[in-house]
């Protein structure tokens, strides 16, 4: 299951919001999170 790389929650990811950076995708349990982390994806990276 991944894992939110901005709060650390797992989660289902067929339920999270996704996000792709660099030809990898991300994924989130919020659009809250996923906002977080494009701002400044480096420091999650």
């Amino acid at each position: 299951m991944p894992v939110d790389p901005v709060c650390g929650i797992e989660m289902d990811e067929k339920l999270a919001t996704t996000y792709k950076h660099r030809g990898k995708d991300y994924y989130f349990c919020s659009e809250g999170c996923k906002k977080i982390f494009s701002r400044k994806p480096g420091k999650y990276t």
